[in-house]
């Protein structure tokens, strides 16, 4: 064995060799050889023919076109660090090659790392979901190398490497010794076609149940890509899409042909109200075309009214000229005086305008003087203010003199020496007294807690006891104790309910063992026969929000194992169906609802529940034909007798005489019995209250200790606390009396710098001072001009007062004189103004009417502009009428609409709108039509070249497959199921394994494990002869099988596979039956394991053990 092969995996393949077979030949048929490698000790012994190996990246031979591999087939899979193998090579052979060995040896990793090698997912093995999965564990990274059989157009054989990172759970790969792209392998592998995500060419031991449960639609597919060149995967999948697309076509032009027929129907039933209401729209027309032609009439009656208007108003203006032209000589005089009088009046109001000015300038400076005043005033204040500031700055400069004198002599002063080092060290050792004091106070007020919290426990504790002693005399006690002991989850759900009853709609029962109880003891191991723990243990709700409510607290808030029950039907509902007259003619007592006692909702659920409304209860048993009519009956399912309990359960589907009995026999009851006093039990805890006490009493000395320790630790506190005190204001006595001496100096130099200072804003004040003075004297000056001005403008103001009053009355006077000649005037002037008011009168007249008219012609433009066609059908309407002739022919067009009854006003536009839609569907349709015809002619086209083909395809396969199960006396056949959907085509496996069965459908379900293993290795033995993958994997498909059909089986396979110019093939088993047939193409690959594997591999060649078995059987 190569020794390259470090740790715990070894395997050798069996290997036909040619010299020993030659050598051998008088021994009998030729047997296979184990074959060995070129670096084999033996000298006699040559490499094999298939045993060859390449050597470097390019993996060149000198026997490419003379070994049997076909392009794509697997020669060399090298693993390192890969799931179980440390490192390990396999040399497959170019036809079958059966991988051997026992289970958990590796055999299912070759399969692996053909399929990760390749470059495919981890989901085709059906195993771990992560590449990281498969490096071996306490390894970092794994590596698979595979070496291909090139192309004839390829220079050198394909050798793809894969590196797995388990940290990055990525993949490297190189090609050829190149780094490459996992997409570039993948291409290649298309290019090669192989197939590992084909079940029909790849089947690992982990999917090989799929491939009996695969669709038939799926089987079709796989085995299409298994056996059929690519044009018949692209003629199917171009089937399947057109189909689709008429598919599509034919539902819409079915669905736009029904909506067709569903519109011209609904068009039909509408065409009488549609005829009415065109007899509508011609009388609207109509009346629209009236109505525009009343726009015609009624702009040509105000084009001739305007006519007439604006004659007469020339003939007024003509009558205005001739009463001018007559009184023009006495009208001449009137007219020049008026002239005279407009002449004055332009003149008063000129000098108006320069009085207002020369006011105005009176004004301006009287407000001059004002701001004159206040500009004083200002001044004055401000000399106040500067005075002030000025002495209080004398004042300042004075104290500060004072503070520098003082200072100096503070400086002579110097204070006793401070060092406060001392001080901190005398400090700091009274604080850490006093810490040490207060963490021995925490402690103690700890121990204080400790004793409180133990003393509140012990209380607790012994008042829950002296409950329990006092509950021990009662029955409800004597079963809450009994309940704790047993179920300790019911009794802290009891307790909580007991604590929160309140939050409930309705009450909340707790266990009926507490709450429910017997009338008559003497029954109570009876009625408790019917009853489980759980009928006893329950709590009952009366509403589904309180149950819902309670189920979340119970199981959710406090994780009790305990059960809930809501019942919502009143006890009523529940009434016995039998009277007591009936039961005792039965030999029955009562039913065990007329013995218990409890509240209602309670009983209710115990009925609704167990039926205790119709179980029969009776202190000695029935006689033999009471049990038999109650067995018959249909009232009394179950009855407890004496110490019997019977069921009975009934079958009416299967008679009345389907009747069956159950009985046991009744125990004594847990509950609802008086039990006498445990005084063993009352001891014990009278004991344990006692401990408790003295428990007690130990922690109430312990409380008193620490409390006494508690004030000597409050004295000594308030001793050190004064002690601190004391040293603190000592020291920062000292401390500020240090710091003011050294703070003399800089106090000195900063109030030397003020003086300078306020030496200087006493002189800048001075200044200011000054300043204030030159201010007023301006200030009085500008006061003095602002007075001359307005004396000036009081003169002007008076002149032009005079100038005003003499223009006045000139002005008078001229208006008088006016009105004189007027007044004498006035007949004339009347003529004249009487005529120029008929001319305005006749004007306005004539301006109304044009406008009227200009509006009738807008609208008539507009009508004409909206259809030009209809100029002449208006014009002949309104031609020769006036407007109420017209108005008159609407009225009784619109009468007559009104006489017309419509059911549906809006059917003319529905109709219209829905005839738009017919259209456009028949138009849709006629494009449906014509593109379903252009689909189903491609149809036909590619179907009469796919159909053929498939059915030549299947029927070999189909041939193969049943010659195959004739060997094993057994019936196959393979059948295409044609469907008129392309998408739901099939191959239906169809066996037959007994000469009594018909053939049946190969799936999951009905065949056994071995006979699908046998339809499946066959199916894929059938598949050989066409493959166009170069090789294919089956992982242990003889697992189930029988010994005679695994027999037959294998040599079938070895048949097939081992022909002349058949693909690679590859199958993994962990066991072998002996005697089968073997053929000298092909190569079993045994691969050893276990925990003394050498690792040296030469020790276990095996050709070698075989070549020197046959020397020792020669020799003997």
């Amino acid at each position: 064995m190569s020794s390259r092969l470090p740790g715990r995996r070894r395997r050798r393949g069996l290997e036909d060799d040619d010299s020993d077979a030659r050598s051998d030949a008088s021994e009998g048929p030729k047997r296979p050889r184990l074959g060995r490698r070129d670096d084999d000790s033996d000298d006699d012994q040559k490499p094999s023919r298939n045993g060859v190996h390449t050597n470097g990246v390019n993996g060149t031979t000198s026997r490419l076109d003379k070994d049997g591999f076909s392009p794509g087939a697997i020669r060399r899979v090298k693993v390192e660090n890969f799931v179980t193998y440390e490192m390990a090579e396999f040399f497959p052979g170019p036809n079958l090659n059966m991988v051997i060995g026992p289970n958990g040896t590796g055999k299912s990793s070759l399969v692996c790392a053909i399929c990760l090698g390749l470059g495919f997912s981890p989901k085709h093995l059906g195993r771990a979901g992560n590449v990281k999965e498969f490096v071996k564990h306490g390894k970092s990274s794994a590596v698979i190398e595979i070496e291909l059989q090139r192309r004839p157009e390829d220079r050198s054989h394909h050798v793809i490497r894969v590196q797995i990172d388990r940290e990055r759970n990525s993949q490297k790969w190189w090609l050829n010794g190149k780094d490459t792209t996992h997409k570039t392998i993948q291409v290649l592998m298309r290019d090669l076609k192989i197939q590992v995500d084909n079940l029909c060419q790849f089947l690992p031991q982990d999917r090989v149940v799929e491939f009996a449960s695969a669709t038939p639609v799926d089987l079709l597919h796989e085995t299409l890509r298994a056996a059929a060149p690519q044009e018949m995967l692209d003629w199917q999948k171009s089937l399947q899409d057109l189909h689709k697309d008429q598919k599509e076509l034919q539902r819409g032009s079915d669905s736009a042909g029904d909506h067709l027929k569903q519109l011209e129907e609904r068009q039909s039933d509408m065409q009488q109200d549609v005829d009415r209401l065109r007899e509508i729209e011609e009388a609207q027309q109509s009346i629209a075309d009236l109505t525009d032609a009343r726009a015609v009439a009624d702009y040509l009656k105000s084009k001739e009214l305007y006519k007439e208007k604006k004659k007469l108003e020339r003939l007024a203006q003509k009558n205005l000229q001739k009463l001018e032209q007559e009184a023009a000589p006495s009208l001449q005089a009137v007219n020049q005086k008026q002239e005279y009088h407009e002449k004055v009046v332009t003149v008063v109001r000129k000098r108006k305008d320069v009085l207002r000015r020369t006011e105005a300038a009176a004004d301006a400076a009287l407000n001059r003087i004002e701001d004159a005043d206040e500009q004083i005033k200002t001044v004055e204040a401000n000399m106040e203010t500067n005075r002030k500031g000025f002495e209080a700055k004398k004042q300042e400069l004075g104290k500060i003199r004072s503070k520098i004198g003082a200072l100096e002599n503070q400086k002579k002063n110097k204070p006793p020496e401070f060092n406060p080092q001392v001080h901190n060290t005398q400090i700091r050792e009274k604080e850490h007294q006093l810490r040490e004091l207060e963490a021995e106070q925490r402690q103690a007020e700890g121990k204080i807690r400790e004793i409180k919290e133990q003393g509140h426990a012990k209380i607790q504790a012994k008042n829950t006891l002296i409950q329990e002693l006092e509950g021990l005399d009662s029955q409800q006690g004597q079963v809450i104790n009994f309940i704790q002991k047993k179920w300790p989850d019911v009794a802290k759900g009891y307790l909580w309910l007991q604590e929160n009853a309140n939050m409930f709609e309705k009450e909340v029962f707790g266990p009926p063992a507490l709450c429910c109880s017997v009338k008559d003891d003497r029954y109570s191991a009876q009625i408790q026969a019917l009853l489980h723990n759980d009928d006893f243990l329950c709590f009952t709700a009366q509403t589904r929000d309180d149950h819902k409510k309670l189920s979340h607290h119970l199981y959710k808030e406090l994780s009790l194992s305990v059960n809930v029950r809501s019942i919502l039907r009143p006890l009523d509902d529940f009434q016995p169906r039998m009277s007591r007259d009936e039961l005792n003619a039965l030999g029955i007592d009562a039913f065990a609802l007329d013995m218990l006692v409890g509240p209602e909702p309670v009983l209710a659920m115990l009925c609704n529940e167990k039926k205790l409304n119709a179980a029969g209860i009776a202190l000695k048993d029935v006689s033999d034909a009471q049990y038999e009519r109650i067995a018959q009956g249909e009232v009394i399912n179950s009855w407890a007798t004496g110490r019997q309990l019977y069921r009975v359960s009934r079958r009416k589907d299967l008679g009345p005489g389907a009747v069956s009995t159950m009985t046991r026999g009744i125990q004594q009851g847990m509950f609802w019995t008086d039990q006498p006093v445990d005084e063993a039990e009352k001891n014990e805890i009278r004991r344990k209250i006692g401990e408790v006490g003295a428990e007690w009493d130990i922690l109430k000395a312990k409380n008193t200790e620490v409390r006494e320790q508690m004030a000597g630790f409050t004295n000594s506190k308030k001793e050190i606390n004064d002690d601190l005190k004391t040293l603190r204001e000592r020291k920062n006595e000292l401390q500020k009396a240090h710091n003011a001496y050294q703070a003399i100096p800089v106090k000195l130099d900063t109030e030397k710098r003020a003086l300078d200072q306020k030496r200087s804003e006493v002189e800048e004040a001075r200044a200011a001072n000054a300043q204030l003075h030159f201010d007023l004297d301006n200030a009085h000056v500008d006061k003095a001009k602002a007075t001359l001005q307005h004396h000036a403008a009081i003169v002007a103001i008076r002149t032009a007062q005079d100038v005003l009053l003499e223009a006045q009355i000139r002005e008078i006077e001229a208006r008088s004189d006016v009105q004189g000649l007027k007044a004498r005037n006035t007949e004339l002037v009347q003529m004249l103004e009487e005529e120029k008011r008929n001319i305005a009168a006749f004007s306005e007249e004539s301006q109304r009417a044009r406008r009227r008219a200009e509006e009738a012609q807008s609208k008539v433009i507009e009508i004409f502009a909206r259809d030009e066609t209809r100029k002449d059908l208006l014009e002949s309407l309104a031609r020769d009428r006036t407007v109420e002739d017209i108005d008159n022919d609407i009225v009784a067009k619109q009468g007559s609409i009104e006489l017309i009854q419509v059911a549906n006003p809006g059917a003319l536009r529905e109709f219209e709108k829905r005839a738009r839609e017919i259209e456009k569907l028949r138009s849709k349709m006629e494009s449906s039509t014509a593109k379903l015809d252009h689909l189903n002619r491609q149809i036909t086209k590619i179907r009469e070249k796919w159909e053929p083909k498939l059915d030549e395809l299947v029927s070999k396969i189909s041939d193969a497959f049943s010659y195959n199960f004739e060997q094993i006396n057994c019936a196959g056949e393979i059948r295409i199921h044609k469907d008129e959907d392309f998408d739901q085509w099939a191959l239906d496996i169809m066996v037959k394994f007994r000469e009594n069965e018909t053939l049946q459908q190969l799936n999951q379900h009905r065949q056994s494990g071995g006979e699908r293993a046998v339809s499946t290795i066959f199916y894929l033995m059938a598949l050989q002869s066409m493959a166009q993958s170069p090789f294919r994997v089956v992982d242990e498909i003889n697992q189930g099988m029988d010994p005679r059909n695994e027999r037959m089986v294998h040599e079938r396979m070895v048949e097939i596979a081992c022909r002349e110019h058949t693909s690679q093939y590859f199958l993994i088993t962990p066991k072998l039956l002996t005697g089968l047939r073997y053929d000298p193409r092909m190569r079993v690959l045994c691969i050893a394991s276990g925990t003394h594997m050498p690792k040296d591999g030469k020790k276990l060649d095996f050709a070698r053990c075989l070549k020197i078995h046959k020397r020792i059987a020669a020799g003997g």
